[in-house]
């Protein structure tokens, strides 16, 4: 009897440890004919339909380079999750790709959230190139030897908005609603620096509040009599803000209204767009491409539009960059190793859907061009939304080491 027991307990402890462990077994057949990319994506929440851009960006990345042969032989597989733009929620979405075996890891649309990954890529020894995040802290005092961000931070889009703002409203009285995580404060902090307005009022509203929380900002906005309105806010957040200036006829009564970080699902969605007179930055918008000459920027917008029936965003330009990112560093190496792609990447100029970028060694931030832009009350249709009015180069509004002190970890 006491023998039945010990084989029963043996049977159930065994059994227990077979379940536990399926739980963590890959949920794909692992390959040596597969590279495994988790995509992290605001699916839902306030960032949704830059989400929608990224992966529809993501998707014909990877059919494209699928269909000439993958990476070194290997064909691109994605793992999705959506981040719901919390870094709780994106932590544990990283920590299960990480668990399944991915190779590198891309996506966002919230700074918090890339802040977070970093960290844990960083921790894992995983490849992360960050997608839609403009916050200064995710290549400055939160930046990691793992993660690299290819579009511009706050900083460059400041400076670019400043020395603009600044031949037009010299004097004027800012007021500031800002959105309460890492992106709103570096973004706002850096134009305040750059417009001199650094005493100017300023509210901060959690992301994703609702509709009225803005409309109560915007009023104690009007009751100081501010001539430049800033909504540091983004994604549907920011058309909320929008949807508020216009019943309370902000325009009437500001001068400007100015949206740091404009993108064109924010514009969309009314006749005239919310962004009528906006004053913003943009480090991409579908129409540079066609202005300025870049052919394989207008391949892009022509084969976006053809697949999907849309422009793409800001968001969808720079996720499939990423991927290209990848795919030429593991060429350049032969090698699927991130001890061996980041110093590839590390210093490395190119030239894709805009003019030439570089990914600074120092701190992994792409020095670019950033475009000023203002929002069209009308074009030739539902998506010529925006105006290029300014272009800075990179060199001029990117911020030096002394003004960005980082020291990134020994490669390991």
């Amino acid at each position: 009897m006491k023998s039945d027991r010990i084989i029963r307990s043996f049977l159930f402890f065994t059994l227990v440890i077979v379940v536990v462990s399926g739980l963590f077994l890959p949920s794909y057949a692992v390959t040596e004919n597969e590279v495994i990319i988790g995509l992290n994506i605001p699916l839902t929440g306030p960032y949704a339909l830059q989400g929608k851009d990224q992966m529809r960006a993501y998707k014909m990345a990877q059919e494209e380079i699928n269909a000439s042969g993958g990476i070194l032989g290997k064909k691109i597989k994605y793992l999705y999750a959506d981040s719901k733009s919390n870094p709780e929620v994106s932590v544990e979405n990283v920590k299960k790709f990480i668990a399944q075996g991915v190779d590198m890891v891309t996506g966002g649309s919230s700074s918090g959230v890339a802040v977070a990954v970093s960290r844990v890529c960083q921790e894992a020894k995983k490849l992360f190139l960050a997608t839609l995040t403009y916050s200064n802290d995710v290549t400055g005092k939160d930046a990691h030897r793992y993660t690299f961000r290819e579009t511009y931070n706050a900083w460059m889009a400041a400076k670019a908005l400043g020395a603009y703002l600044n031949e037009r409203f010299s004097g004027a009285r800012y007021f500031y609603i800002t959105a309460d995580y890492t992106w709103g404060w570096t973004t706002r902090d850096s134009l305040k620096k750059f417009t001199g307005t650094e005493n100017a009022p300023d509210v901060l509203v959690p992301l994703g509040s609702p509709r009225p929380e803005y409309g109560k900002a915007i009023r104690k906005a009007l009751e100081t009599g501010t001539d430049v309105l800033v909504l540091v806010l983004f994604g549907r957040d920011m058309i909320y803000a929008m949807q508020e200036c216009i019943d309370l006829g902000c325009t009437d009564q500001v001068k400007q209204i100015v949206v740091p970080n404009l993108e064109i699902h924010m514009a969309i969605g009314r006749n005239p767009p919310y962004t009528a007179g906006v004053i913003g930055a943009v480090p991409w918008y579908w129409e540079i491409p066609y202005i300025y000459g870049y052919e394989r920027g207008k391949k892009f917008v022509e084969d976006y539009k053809k697949r999907w029936g849309e422009m793409p965003g800001s968001g969808g330009a720079t996720a499939y960059t990423n991927i290209y990112l990848y795919k030429w560093a593991v060429e350049r190496t032969g090698s699927f190793d991130p001890r061996k792609l980041i110093p590839a990447l590390e210093d490395y100029t190119f030239t894709f859907l805009k003019d030439q970028e570089t990914i600074r060694a120092y701190d992994h931030q792409t020095i670019q061009t950033v475009f000023v832009v203002r929002g069209k009350a009308s074009g030739r249709d539902m998506w010529d939304v925006f105006e290029v009015i300014k272009a800075f180069p990179g060199t001029f509004v990117a911020p030096t080491p002394e003004e960005n002190p980082v020291r990134l970890e020994p490669l390991d």
